[in-house]
């Protein structure tokens, strides 16, 4: 089941590279070693269901940290419940076996998953929410706004960007919808908001505000996945939705193809000749996925209508990382020098936050976050200053687990907060289960930042406890002091938010914020999820 870019299934206890040719099908010798992981599994499907048993970092046996941890973040037994480890690590042995690797040694499969069981709890317990806050500052009425669209396609809202249209100035929400292929705008107004389609591709993920041809006019970057459901192709687009002579009508022109699923694209002046330039982050799946520097090289002061031709807009692609998984990338000087840099957030197997460092000659990367293990789930950034003490902070969110249908107890969200000279302090802020996107505001209008956060989960997350929680779905982070939040629930019981948005939509001084939905087919049709509007306008009272 699809999210907005879904990870494929994690991994676990085994090394993970891109091989020019990949194992298809299945040897003697893999079909002898799975009927004897059926030998193992059932006899210890036998064993009693023991107390989990703490494990230090000592106790781990040597041969399993050199296979389980050779090019990412060692497993946590706890991170799924004993009965999981099962399929998880038959799962690895079956990739590590097609991956074409023979350079390590794997331990006794049969040693690793008793390990792993003897240290896994049986159950996950998640924490129980709080109830819906009633002392928040801020008080909210929803609008919920909907708009038709062809085959009554169910939603999938993968990104809600504010703007001001220039050159008139209007403001308004550019939304889109990674089913149906929608981008639209939204003119927000208390019970009177506007819909208007601004055009359609594939599959966009996000939308970048940009004049990326210097004419006045604002025009959209839109990064199109290429596809719903994640796999590895060359579908995958940059592509550049501008208007015209002033008109109002929009047209799209392909600014990068051949690409895998393309997540996001950061806008800014990299090469410091006063042309925007691009850093795509390409997802991928597997085999496919890269950083990529599109930098610009078309002559300055035209105006362009498209690709390839002199006069036109014309970039020259550059790789800059060669790993799938990239999530967002967002630009930002962070060492003063007057060149723009860029921080990315990295999923799959790597699970990690970047900086990358622009000397013009080339980029420098700086690791500022690494996830306890693979399944933390990173889906997002938000750069904001939190501490106001003038620097950019990085607010990280993880918990993406439509891979697997796996909810753990590492999602949540936290900062790193910005010491300067590349150096940053994790401050964990909340947990929360399905955390999709965190962004800032003044919402209670004491004069500092405050966090809202929305969770997205798939209909059938595992353990099902979790669900029978009534899990939160919108969650306010009120500062009070030197990174110290109080959490503030807001709604709960429908996760089902990929895309998020705070501003004053209304021009009356108090924070708004909005909300995409993303729906599935396994959604019963009489449930609270399913009653969901495709975006959700919360204005402040």
């Amino acid at each position: 089941m699809p999210s907005l870019f879904s990870h494929p299934i994690q991994l676990l206890l085994i090394v993970i590279v891109v091989v020019p040719a990949c194992v298809n099908r299945q040897t003697d010798s893999e079909t002898v070693g799975s009927r004897k992981l059926a030998a193992d599994l059932s006899r210890l499907d036998k064993e009693s269901h023991k107390q989990a048993e703490p494990v230090l970092p000592d106790q781990i046996p040597a041969d399993i940290v050199s296979f389980c941890s050779d090019c990412h973040a060692l497993p946590n037994p706890d991170s799924f419940p004993r009965e999981v480890w099962y399929d998880e690590i038959e799962k690895g042995y079956e990739f590590y076996a097609r991956s074409g690797r023979t350079d390590l040694r794997p331990p006794l499969l049969q040693n690793v998953l008793k390990f792993y069981r003897q240290h896994a709890p049986e159950q996950i317990v998640f924490p129980q929410p709080a109830e819906v806050d009633s002392e928040l500052r801020a008080r909210f009425k929803i609008e919920q706004v909907n708009w038709k669209v062809p085959g009554q396609l169910s939603p999938a809202i993968s990104c809600v960007r504010w703007f001001q249209m220039e050159p008139d100035g209007a403001s308004g929400l550019v939304v889109t919808d990674m089913r149906d292929g929608s981008i639209n705008l939204i003119q927000p107004s208390p019970n009177r908001s506007v819909h208007r389609l601004l055009g359609r591709v594939d599959n966009p993920a996000r939308v970048t505000v940009s004049d990326l041809d210097q004419d006045g006019q604002t025009d959209f970057v839109v990064s199109d996945l290429g596809s719903f459901s994640p796999y590895d192709h060359t579908l995958g687009k940059v592509i550049w939705l501008h208007r015209r002579n002033n008109v109002e009508n929009f047209e799209t022109t392909v600014l990068a193809s051949q690409l895998g699923r393309v997540a996001d694209v950061s806008v800014a002046d990299y090469a410091g000749d006063n042309q925007p330039d691009l850093v795509v982050a390409e997802f991928g799946h597997r085999k496919t996925g890269s950083l990529r520097l599109l930098t610009n090289t078309s002559d300055s002061g035209t105006t362009a209508t498209g690709t390839g031709d002199s006069g036109r807009l014309r970039f020259e692609s550059k790789s800059l990382d060669i790993c799938p998984g990239h999530m967002e990338v967002l630009s930002n000087d962070w060492n003063g020098d007057g060149n723009m840099d860029f921080a990315t957030i990295t999923s799959q197997e790597f699970e990690c936050v970047d900086l990358f460092i622009n000397d013009i000659r080339k980029f420098n990367q700086y690791r500022v976050w690494t996830g306890r293990d693979l399944v933390v789930g990173s889906v997002g950034l938000h750069l904001a200053d939190l501490d106001a003490d003038g620097d950019q902070d990085i607010l990280c969110v993880n918990g993406d687990c439509f891979d697997n249908n796996f909810a753990n107890l590492s999602h949540g969200i936290q900062v790193m907060e910005n010491l300067g000279n590349f150096r940053f302090a994790e401050h964990r802020l909340a947990e929360l289960p399905g955390a999709y996107r965190a962004v800032t505001g003044d919402i209670d209008g004491d004069n500092d930042l405050d966090i809202i956060a929305v969770a997205n989960l798939p209909t059938t997350v595992y353990p099902q406890s979790l669900i029978d929680q009534n899990p939160v779905s919108i969650l306010v982070l009120e500062q009070i002091g030197a990174w110290q939040f109080r959490p503030r629930v807001l709604e709960r019981g429908t996760p089902r938010y990929p895309a998020l948005e705070t501003a004053d939509f209304n021009g009356d001084g108090k924070i708004d914020f909005a909300v995409g939905t993303q729906l599935f087919d396994t959604d019963p049709s009489n449930s609270p999820a399913a009653m969901l509007p495709r975006l959700s306008i919360w204005w402040q009272q």
